[in-house]
């Protein structure tokens, strides 16, 4: 289904590639399709991006394409910016929306074999398990290039040299279908990059090909639509964009209805890596993105310290990083504003790997990058030895003094101490 008229808007397509597409699993012609996906965190990024290259896929090449939301459809609320901007590009529920358990438990394996990744550039174990022909045949990413699928993917385009994985996709409508894109994709793409880019902040994440899209997705979106003047030449500072780009901010940072194990879940990734000194073993390590500080979690949540072991034991992960990110209220920028602040805290299960935490710590604070500072719980956070972790966990907090270092640049940096790679690991 083409957008080819002002009838058929993005939700009408939405529904239309979802409910497709069930019927085709439903008739064994799964296979048929092309599932568009992101990373497994979930995030705007993955869910614009999927959105985007799957619309591209459908309505130029004409190829059975379906965005398939790898989040569950009931933590789908656990991000209030992703639904402010689907709301903002039209699609008011999240109804029209293919999420990963909407497709049947007892298809098994995944009932499609071709796989476009977009946020990420390699396919999750719950696709290729028991899916041998499962294959990758486009990649659309700005995450550290992993070297894989180099002969089925094509497009394969991985580059570091982007704050959003949306702008890669919004180039490459440019290059090959600029005059058709829809507006409300566009701002949903656009309002992805700001939120990705902190308002296309100099000094930020935002590179040039950020600020490149931006320009290209801005007069052919619903802001452009509705008479807005956005002066081109200095985007960060358009008052359209900084009330926007605020707005999803704000959206973002609304987690204080949220539980424990709830704000570990709705910013989260898994990896398995195997270590150095351990490699007849594999391990699970997660990253949990969180907008809101240490000290204001812990005191408002009792069962902070179990909910974060329980959470690690249901998963079977050995390590538990959770990065957080956030405005501190008490103290403030040359600009007048809440500085911003990162901290990163590391709990490792004792018993998987020997020295496993020991040499994690040590990694980490020798990293040049991320350029941590330790803290102890009781100076920093007020708690008392008691109140901690349990004797089955190691765990250690630290301020990060490097803020422009997420978890895109934290994920490398763990799997280089763990599996060995000292170069990177330094850096």
């Amino acid at each position: 289904m083409a957008l080819s008229s002002a009838s058929k808007t993005l939700s009408d397509f939405l529904q239309t590639q979802k409910t497709q597409y069930l019927e085709a699993v439903e008739e064994g012609k799964g296979g048929d399709w092309v599932i568009v996906t992101g990373n497994e965190a979930g995030d705007l990024d993955s869910l614009s991006s999927a959105i985007g290259f799957a619309w591209y896929l459908s309505a130029i090449e004409q190829t059975l394409a379906v965005p398939l939301v790898h989040t569950p459809r009931s933590d789908l609320r656990l991000r209030a910016e992703n639904l402010y901007a689907l709301e903002l590009a039209g699609v008011e529920t999240v109804d029209p929306l293919l999420c990963v358990d909407d497709v049947p438990s007892t298809a098994s394996p995944f009932p499609s074999t071709k796989f476009a990744l977009v946020d990420h550039n390699k396919l999750h174990a719950r696709f290729r398990d028991h899916n041998p022909d499962a294959r990758v045949v486009s990649i659309i990413d700005h995450h550290a290039d992993e070297g894989l699928y180099k002969d089925t993917a094509k497009p394969r385009i991985i580059t570091v040299r982007t704050g959003s994985a949306s702008s890669l996709v919004a180039h490459y409508l440019e290059e090959r279908c600029p005059d058709k894109i829809p507006p409300e994709l566009a701002t949903l793409l656009l309002c992805t990059i700001l939120i990705d880019t902190n308002g296309l902040k100099v000094g930020g994440k935002a590179e040039e090909a950020d600020r490149a899209a931006t320009a290209f997705l801005i007069p052919r979106s619903l802001l452009a639509a509705e008479g807005s003047d956005l002066n081109i030449t200095e985007l960060h500072n358009d008052t359209k964009i900084q009330e926007l780009s605020s707005a999803l901010a704000n959206k973002k940072g609304s987690v204080s209805h949220l539980n424990t194990r709830e704000l570990l879940q709705r910013d989260y990734k898994e990896y398995t890596m195997v270590p150095s000194w351990e490699k007849d073993k594999s391990i699970l390590a997660g990253l949990a993105s969180v907008p809101v500080g240490l000290k204001p979690w812990i005191a408002r949540d009792i069962a902070f310290w179990s909910s974060i072991e329980k959470w690690m034991a249901d998963r079977k992960i050995a390590v538990l990083g959770i990065l957080t990110s956030f405005r501190d209220e008490e103290k403030v920028n040359k600009h007048g504003k809440p500085k911003h602040k990162r901290e990163q805290l590391f709990v490792v299960r004792k018993g998987e790997i020997e020295d496993l935490a020991k040499k994690l710590f040590k990694g980490l604070e020798e990293n040049k990058e991320l350029k941590l500072k330790r803290k102890d719980f009781k100076v920093r956070f007020g708690v008392k030895k008691a109140e901690r972790f349990s004797s089955d966990v190691d765990s250690r907090v630290w301020n990060q003094k490097n803020v422009d270092a997420t978890r895109k640049v934290t994920a490398p940096v763990v799997r280089a101490i763990i599996e060995g790679d000292k170069s990177k690991a330094s850096l």
